[in-house]
């Protein structure tokens, strides 16, 4: 094991933490323009993690807002190791404790969007590098910690730096849990298009709105009905809520009766954790005498989706005996003047085959009499665990542990590991912590993310003179 001073100093670490936490740095598509593909928040983020390089004296690059690096070791070298973290973080939905974008310390614990997802992670794995310097470590090979800012929403930011940088050696993103993840499922991201609404009534769902991420359980719905027979159908729908036990308010707007619900927000890799909102209010609206295109919408999501996790109603349903099962999140929906929108993030075992699943669900959906407006895959990861940079990374993890043998995991969460040629995520969730991603009072033990900058400093160390 290499020599390398990882000891991280718990106040530094936390100031520069704190510094890019106060960063709101959610995707705004409305505010993108050249150098700032994805609105000012992200790029802030990202001109934060290389100010705070060029402080330390590390070299530096910027690549057009997309993503930047931070890189250590000989210049010349040829292969250089990648580091993957990212400092786009989802919006801080639902009703939180304090601040999200102040990190808020208690009895050890972190709390603050982002903490564990993943500019935590992505920090930790900064001083891991710093370590490096600081103890005057010689490796063969160049390490880059890259910093994207697309992560949440696509990961265009990875798309173009695979086009303007060469492929790493080896690289992995502190983006998950460990002791390591060998296999991430494939992804399915489709918007299933519903068609505007005909036809008069005495009652109409004039606009249904829930979710702002694909890959987030919506934690919050509301509905507005209009029309002569708004306020009697209402109290229905309030009544059947009522009787389900489901958090909610009503009142009077311009535009008719507004309904809100609540749920409880969860990533969209592991929707059974949490209470889809959407799927609770449409519930309460299935018994309207609305017309036959906003009765499509709710049936769509009360009936066709309704805690259908595994996929099962649209005929996609699949397990393979290395990344478990297909899973199903209905993560943004909309409805209004012009029709409406239900996104479903697909998470697919690393046997099935995307095409397939596709054919099938677009079958599916037309069956109900719907349609798919947009579609887009991601390929699953899998990883040889006999690799010999996955067997560095196991050993380095087990020296810090205290452990042997530990057993190498799968998940359905996609991280930038699938946009290597040789590459894995490696923690930072610690076993036996809950992950908090994308929640309300995302959190993280702080000496969690001390002892994960350790387990990279040396990680590091050793990837740095990994043989081609």
């Amino acid at each position: 094991m290499s020599q390398v001073n990882t000891k991280v100093d718990k106040e530094s670490f936390l100031a520069d933490l704190s510094s890019l936490i106060a960063v709101p740095s959610t995707k705004d598509a409305s505010q993108a323009k050249e150098g700032a593909p994805f609105g000012p928040g992200p790029l802030a983020a990202l001109e934060k993690m290389l100010a705070i390089g060029k402080r330390d004296g590390f070299r530096t690059k910027m690549l057009q807002g997309y993503a930047g690096y931070i890189e250590y070791g000989p210049e010349n070298a040829e292969d250089y190791i990648a580091v993957l973290g990212h400092v786009d973080v989802v919006p801080a939905t639902g009703k939180w404790a304090h601040d999200p974008f102040t990190v808020h310390e208690e009895n050890g614990t972190l709390y603050a969007r982002g903490v564990i997802d993943d500019k935590g992670p992505t920090m930790a794995a900064y001083y891991a590098l710093k370590a490096l310097k600081d103890s005057g470590v010689s490796v063969k090979n160049r390490i880059r910690l890259v910093i994207g800012t697309d992560e949440e929403s696509g990961c265009e930011c990875m798309v173009k730096y695979n086009e303007l940088e060469p492929m790493s050696l080896f690289g992995f993103a502190p983006d998950a849990e460990f002791p390591l993840i060998f296999a991430e499922k494939g992804q399915i991201r489709a918007w299933i298009k519903l068609p505007q609404a005909a036809g008069d009534a005495p009652i109409h769902l004039t606009s249904f709105y829930s979710g702002e991420r694909i890959n987030m359980v919506p934690d919050h719905a509301y509905a507005v009905l209009s029309g002569s027979e708004a306020e009697k159908w209402s109290t229905h729908a309030q009544a059947k809520l009522k009787a389900n036990q489901v958090s909610f308010t009503a009142e009077k707007t311009e535009q008719g009766v507004k309904i809100t619900v609540k749920g409880k927000s969860a990533h969209g890799s592991e929707p059974a954790g949490g209470v889809n909102a959407a799927f609770l209010l449409a519930g309460a609206l299935k018994e309207l005498p609305i017309v036959k295109e906003e009765q499509a919408f709710v049936n769509l999501l009360a009936d066709t989706l309704n805690n259908d996790f595994g996929g099962e109603r649209l005929g996609i349903k699949y397990h393979d005996d290395v990344s478990g099962e297909l899973t199903v999140n209905a993560g943004v929906i909309r409805f209004g003047e012009e029709g409406g929108t239900v996104s479903l993030d697909i998470r697919c075992p690393i046997k099935a085959s995307l095409d397939e699943l596709t054919k099938t669900l677009t079958a599916s959906v037309e069956t109900l009499g719907l349609s798919i407006g947009e579609l887009g895959t991601s390929k699953p990861l899998y990883m040889d665990p006999k690799h010999p940079a996955v067997q560095i990374l196991k050993k380095v993890y087990e020296k810090h542990m205290g452990l042997k043998d530990v057993e190498l995991l799968t998940s359905g969460g996609g991280t930038y590991a699938q946009y290597l040629d040789a590459g894995v995520a490696f923690g930072a969730c610690m076993p036996g912590y809950p992950y908090t991603g994308h929640q309300v009072d995302e959190h993280v033990r702080v000496d969690d993310l001390l002892l994960a900058s350790e387990i990279y400093a040396d990680a590091m160390a050793e990837l740095g003179n990994l043989e081609r």
